[in-house]
């Protein structure tokens, strides 16, 4: 069966490529290719804009592109009724919505959707980061799990000229003789699980040891100071339950590595930031998420750069790295988690206490195998469409 893919929000300007008009709902243009031309086979040249769907032939399936990004973007208001009218009455048409951006599933959001705008939630199939729901039906709506972030790191780094650095294994050899740090920390926008670490990596001492960024300022959509507060009052109990406010927030100075412009990208390529991960050893990354699995450019970023790397919170995520064929670290680390501030103190102490030079030859003498066979899988990997759509089909018509 030949899958046909539609779009309801294209542009109607002959030069603009294949854009996706309302992509967050405030009429913001946005490619294509940004959105799905990173994956392996996706057939950009099977996408039709809305007045094809009654050209194309009927007993081809017809999937109707969506993008969301809950809980900041979730609105099914915004299909045609006409739209809305053939997913409902076409066997052969189905809602496809692509919610890749974040990792929470919200799936009532889309049950209250569905009934709100009078669809079929048999009738609709949702693509989501987060891995827990894949494969899932719940109140007939349909859930798959896709690597988007992986996917689409790795086009950035094998297609940017000017954003993104390289450096090859044998160079990165070569840096960790003369690297003049322990490790790299980049601890970007508000979250409790940050402000945490940082207070840990603070109050331990560690701190000048590594190269730590640690809520950038200025940076569009934040009140830097309200937002800091209302996280540290709010968020942060559970993690800090006996610290006084007052002493934490003298530990949590913004700390600024490289020139961030959260208003030209919104992910960082930029190459100055190359010359921090190649004077440090190894890397602790805080991920958009401390409790569930959602690996981003942040955990990819240490894996192309050569880094043994910690991810702080749930060792799932290290499990499903390793699920995909990557190597973690945690015997080099010597421990197995870090999921509550007593384990990010314990942490920091002991890369705090660890001898620089003896952490550098346990590298180059035992881990170097392993970090270029995570370089060699992540460029080498695909996140094919094909797959998924196959599952799709074998879904909807078995």
């Amino acid at each position: 069966m030949t899958v046909r893919y539609i779009s309801c929000t294209t542009s109607d300007l002959p030069y603009d490529g294949l854009t996706f008009i309302n992509f967050d709902g405030n009429g913001t243009n946005n490619d294509i290719q940004f959105c799905y031309g990173h994956f392996e086979n996706f057939p950009i040249h099977q996408v039709y804009s809305k007045q094809w769907i009654d050209l194309l032939p009927n007993q081809d399936l017809k999937l109707i592109l969506y993008w969301q990004q809950t809980p900041v973007f979730n609105n099914l208001s915004l299909l045609p009724s006409t739209i809305k009218d053939r997913i409902n009455s076409d066997p052969n048409v189905y809602l496809l919505c692509c919610d890749l951006l974040e990792s929470v599933a919200w799936p009532e959001r889309y049950t209250t959707g569905c009934q709100s705008e009078n669809i079929r939630p048999e009738k609709v199939i949702v693509l989501t980061s987060n891995h827990e729901i894949n494969n899932s039906c719940i109140n007939g709506i349909r859930y798959f799990s896709v690597e988007f972030w992986e996917s689409l790191t790795r086009q950035h780094f094998r297609w940017l000229d000017t954003l993104c650095d390289m450096i090859s294994m044998d160079q990165r050899q070569i840096d960790i003789q003369s690297s003049s740090k322990k490790f790299i920390s980049l601890n970007r926008n508000l979250k409790a699980h940050r402000i945490a670490w940082k207070y840990a990596m603070s109050t331990s001492g560690v701190q000048s040891q590594g190269h730590v960024s640690y809520h950038l300022p200025n940076l569009k959509g934040y009140k830097c100071d309200s937002d800091h507060d209302m996280i540290l009052r709010n968020q942060c109990k559970s993690w800090l339950p006996d610290a006084e406010l007052d002493d934490i927030v003298q530990h949590l100075t913004p700390m600024k590595l490289d020139d961030l412009d959260i208003n030209h990208v919104p992910i960082s390529y930029s190459d100055s930031i190359l010359s921090y991960y190649r004077d440090s050893l190894v890397s602790f990354i805080t991920e958009s998420h401390h409790d569930s699995v959602f690996l981003t450019e942040k955990t990819f970023k240490a894996i192309i750069m050569g880094h043994p790397f910690f991810i702080i919170g749930t060792p799932e995520m290290h499990a499903r790295l390793r699920e995909k064929g990557y190597h973690t670290f945690e015997n080099l680390f010597g421990y197995d988690k870090i999921v509550d501030y007593d384990q990010m103190s314990s942490a920091c102490s002991k890369m705090r206490d660890c001898n620089i030079n003896e952490l550098r030859n346990e590298i180059l003498q035992n881990w170097m195998p392993s970090i270029r066979h995570n370089f060699e899988l992540f460029f080498d990997s695909q996140c094919d469409w094909n797959i998924l759509e196959n599952k799709i089909k074998t879904q909807l018509f078995s």
